[in-house]
């Protein structure tokens, strides 16, 4: 089968599309634009031939790239087109699906209810990217969500006559996992992971967590892996910069962008993953979304993939498949009595440890395939 796969930023999702497709001889072709294409390259580093590789130039237009993915499409025959991420141009992606009647085509839905819902505004273009979704969805006829707790959610939005699929934002490889954190006796490495967003995750809690940790000297070091975004972001790398460290060691990174190679690197050496997520947000266009339900942490997907135990706010819905694997906490008392308790007794974390193993063991490609054989064949 010929298979297209299009992505724009979220080149760490579109990583386990591509696996998951890589079988029985599928033909694949990657769209990406230039950023997405750069961070592939770390990810693929062995297999880049597997594929063929269609990147936009930085100076092609968005519409003009569209073009070339609908030509290339119909050159090649390719039977199945995979929808990983679309932000915007909504009425040109629906016109590209309208006239690829032939083809399968699959779209994934990050955040539910910016894509049926409409806050009134004056603004010209929201009310433009609001029809283009209206239209987009009408034209197409397989969806995909990355968690579990999110496809009944859609299901309702939909109707009976679409169909959902749940392919994860990271699948699970046991032979590309390294765990190479400190005993936990000594020091716990904590890694909050992804773009430091006000939106997506409450920091305040962070620098609560560290507040209590160093009153009560217990050794660990907090390290945010992603850049900061905005001015939310400069406010808390300003503080970050000016944070006294006795007992807790506060890590960071001014690049815009992690390298993946990094990235696996530190959280490699991740203890646990803490997501203090926020449990509702407004991502985009005025309309809330909910986290677990109508819009999925991120987070989620590296403790999926580095197969690391992690802490969550104690109402945030995650996939039953991790429950065993996550802390959950009501405030931050219970997170240091958490790290006091992995100081203290090293069989409490290497349980802890076995247990998010075993959970990452549910994603695995051959698992998720299993689970969605309406696109995948045996």
């Amino acid at each position: 089968m010929k298979i297209g796969i299009f992505e724009t930023e979220h080149f760490e999702g579109s990583y386990p599309v591509i696996k998951l497709f890589d079988y029985n001889n599928n033909d694949i072709t990657v769209f990406a634009y230039e950023q997405a294409y750069e961070q592939f390259k770390h990810l693929f580093p062995e297999e880049p031939k597997r594929y063929t590789w269609k990147v936009k130039p930085e100076k092609r237009s968005k519409h003009l790239f569209i073009l070339d993915m609908y030509r290339e499409i119909k050159k090649n025959n390719i039977s199945l087109v995979y929808l990983n991420t679309v932000s915007n141009n909504f009425f040109v992606y629906a016109l590209m699906v309208f006239f690829l009647r032939r083809v399968r085509v699959v779209l994934t839905i990050h955040n539910i209810n910016t894509w049926f819902e409409y806050k009134r505004s004056f603004s010209f273009r929201r009310i433009v990217r609001y029809l283009g979704r209206k239209l987009l969805i009408s034209v197409v006829r397989d969806f995909n969500v990355v968690a579990l707790t999110m496809i009944h959610p859609l299901e309702k939005k939909l109707g009976l006559t679409r169909k959902v699929h749940c392919l994860p934002g990271a699948v699970f490889e046991a032979d590309n996992i390294k765990q190479t954190q400190a005993d936990p006796c000594d020091r716990i490495n904590i890694v909050i992971p992804g773009a430091v967003d006000g939106r997506r995750r409450n920091y305040q809690a962070v620098f609560d967590l560290i507040t209590v940790l160093e009153t009560e000297k217990l050794p660990a070091t907090i390290i945010f892996l992603g850049r900061f975004y905005e001015e939310y972001g400069a406010n808390i790398l300003q503080r970050c910069s000016t944070w006294p460290q006795v007992h807790t060691e506060l890590n960071y990174y001014e690049f815009e962008i992690v390298d993946q190679p990094e990235f696996d690197r530190v959280m490699n050496k991740a203890s646990c993953v803490f997501i203090p997520s926020v449990l509702q947000t407004i991502i985009e266009d005025g309309v809330t979304e909910f986290y677990g339900t109508t819009i999925s942490s991120g987070n989620l997907f590296d403790v999926i993939k580095h197969a690391k135990p992690f802490i969550i706010p104690r109402e945030l819905p995650v996939d039953h498949f991790l429950e065993r694997s996550c802390f959950r906490y009501k405030n931050t008392k219970d997170i240091v009595q958490l790290i006091s308790t992995l100081h203290q007794q090293p069989g409490y974390y290497a349980e802890w440890l076995k247990s998010a193993m075993q959970s990452s063991g549910n994603y695995t490609m051959e698992k998720v395939r299993e689970r969605n054989p309406g696109l995948f064949t045996a």
